[in-house]
């Protein structure tokens, strides 16, 4: 009963290290693409808040990597792939009005 225990919570500290909370956004990070589907809680927060322009989007995030992500009315950032073959992704999309002005921010899973 015992070993079972020891085992129980040896699995335990293992799976609470192994996940990964959100973190405080950072400019730096984020154009370097590391640990960018942590940070959007922070993000989207300050967005919601401080209702940036699309120029100011890309000052505070650069712009994506492929310019197909960017449109009028939004643009899309990559934060994460997952699964088997990395075909299963996370996404940032944010949307502006018609004059560019932030309008919202959503975190989109697609497989």
């Amino acid at each position: 009963m015992k070993k079972i225990t020891v085992l129980f919570i040896i699995f335990c500290i293992a799976f609470i290290s192994c996940t990964q909370n959100q973190i405080p956004f950072d400019k730096a990070k984020w154009q370097k693409g590391k640990n960018r589907f942590y940070m959007t809680d922070s993000l989207v927060e300050k967005l919601n808040e401080e209702k940036p322009k699309k120029s100011e989007i890309f000052d505070l995030l650069g712009r994506p990597e492929l310019e197909g992500r960017i449109y009028d009315n939004k643009v899309s950032y990559w934060l994460k792939s997952e699964g088997v073959y990395g075909l299963a992704m996370w996404e940032l999309y944010i949307f502006f009005d018609d004059n560019g002005d932030f309008k919202s921010a959503d975190i989109v899973y697609s497989d």
